[in-house]
């Protein structure tokens, strides 16, 4: 559709203004300092001590977090903090956090000053099979490398792709992240035998591509030698839990990374971690994760915002307003519509919102189904538009395979409606008679943060666990990387 060009009578609407952005004015470029940190709080954080995971990001004095392992806890974290957060980065921030069209997941921007961002991707890459294990185990380094190169390399790689060409436009890009993988510079011929396990040089192929892509490891810049500072981030020592707490045989690394490329300096870098550990320089105990985290410093250019709409939620229900931001080219006033996606691609409302700011759409507006924001001007037409989606107010989430009879090998038809879609809500297969949680006996796949939808499982798909042996399933939609189940399908059989 055109901007401005369309001849629609605009729906009756009161429009709940929360501010208007005018011009920003023009001053000389300061760089500003930021505190960025990567922690991952091991099972949402309440294993050992959830005030405790709060006030090591207190204590660290950091400004924006990427958390790995949230699993539903993540505006628990940033409400404790007074902060804001984002569930389809996992990120939270004292800054305000912007989720710009085709980012999907993959990276956010912090608008540190008004008008004025850095980007953000936080990532977590598979866990199994881990490669410094399979060289206890007796892997080659061949094998090791085919590991590497096959599990995680091509989870990092669509990062690098999306956040290369935001870097090329002059932008501050922070990559954090739980990678379950060591750099290449840490395995190095001088590290040999320095502690177990690190029996030969390595050169770890997801270090390697981040670097290629031009981003720093924050920590090796400020600390260049492995051997005087090897900051190790897992194992750490928490309290013993009965259901896993890792020890003697599990191997030492640093798998946890802030990586950084674009207009800004490194300053420092920390590792937060239990007392009276080497290069741990912040503490909080008792220390409730397996991971140790890292924060590192930074002066930094921020960038100009683009020309940008978003919502703050992509899923809302039934009775609650549609918050909606707008960043437009200075001067320039720009029309916000709101559009139902069905086959009329009616326009609900349309409203002049200056060159950009807040405002809501109130409820009344709304029926379950999709929807769209576009933003748009008279001068420059369809500038950014971004989906939503209003599930019923008593809506519950449903999952439903399609079939009951498959042979070994034969992919498997999943479909689910009213997920919450957090970005690490999955579907996973389950013997029959299994319980959610550590009972799963079969391959899993995320839902790719999408209330509804629907995805084939199979080799190529699956995380873990195929093909399935012959016997009776189902499939459970569970909620963002936790064991907490959503819903169940009917049983199928594998023949």
């Amino acid at each position: 559709m055109r901007y401005l060009g369309l001849n629609v009578v605009a729906i009756a609407l009161t429009f709940i203004m929360l501010f208007s952005c005018g011009k920003i004015g023009s001053k000389p470029a300061v760089p500003i300092d930021l505190r960025i940190m990567s922690f991952n709080i091991e099972w949402g954080g309440t294993n050992i001590s959830f005030d405790n995971v709060v006030e090591a990001i207190r204590v660290a004095r950091a400004d924006i977090v990427g958390i790995q392992e949230a699993d539903g806890n993540l505006q628990r974290l940033a409400v404790a903090l007074g902060w804001y957060y984002d569930l389809s980065n996992y990120v939270i921030s004292r800054y305000p956090l912007i989720d710009p069209l085709g980012a999907e997941g993959r990276y956010v921007y912090v608008e540190v000053e008004p008008g004025k961002i850095v980007v953000i991707a936080n990532v977590h890459l598979p866990s199994y099979p881990y490669g410094p294990e399979a060289i206890r185990d007796g892997a080659t380094t061949d094998d090791v490398l085919a590991i590497e190169r096959s599990v995680r390399l091509p989870k990092i790689q669509p990062y690098l792709e999306v956040l290369t060409p935001l870097v090329e436009s002059g932008m501050p890009v922070f990559i954090t992240g739980d990678f379950n993988a060591p750099a290449h510079t840490d395995w190095v011929e001088a590290m040999v035998g320095s502690r177990p396990f690190l029996t030969r040089a390595v050169d770890w192929p997801v270090s390697r591509a981040v670097t290629a892509a031009g981003f720093k490891d924050s920590w090796r810049v400020i600390y260049p030698d492995p051997v005087r500072n090897p900051g190790l981030t897992w194992w750490a020592g928490r309290p013993p839990l009965d259901l896993y707490t890792p020890g003697e045989n599990d191997a030492h690394d640093r798998i946890d990374f802030v990586w950084y490329e674009g207009p800004a300096t490194v300053q420092s870098s920390e590792i937060v971690g239990e007392a009276n550990q080497a290069d741990v320089s912040i503490s909080v105990m008792p220390w409730p994760s397996d991971h140790r985290a890292v924060v590192s410093q930074f002066q930094v250019m921020s960038a100009p915002m683009p020309p940008l709409i978003t919502t703050a939620r992509r899923v809302y229900r039934m009775g609650e307003n549609v918050e909606v931001y707008a960043h437009g080219p200075a001067d320039t006033q720009v029309i916000i519509s709101l559009i139902r996606v069905d086959d009329a691609q009616q326009v609900l409302a349309r409203q002049p919102l200056g060159s950009g700011g807040h405002l809501l759409f109130p409820d009344h507006l709304f029926t379950p189904g999709e929807y769209r924001v576009e933003m748009g001007s008279a001068e420059n037409g369809a500038l950014s538009s971004r989906g939503f989606w209003v599930l019923g107010a008593q809506a519950t989430p449903t999952v439903d395979v399609i079939g009951l009879l498959f042979n070994q090998n034969d992919p498997i038809d999943i479909r689910w409606h009213n997920s919450p879609a957090n970005r690490n809500d999955y579907v996973m297969v389950y013997r029959s008679e299994a319980s959610a949680g550590n009972e799963a006996d079969g391959p899993w796949a995320y839902t790719n943060a999408r209330p509804d939808g629907h995805l084939s499982l199979n080799r190529t798909t699956s995380e873990y666990g195929w093909p399935l042996e012959p016997g009776s399933y189902v499939i459970r939609l569970m909620k963002d990387d936790s064991n907490e189940q959503l819903a169940e399908s009917k049983v199928f059989t594998i023949q």
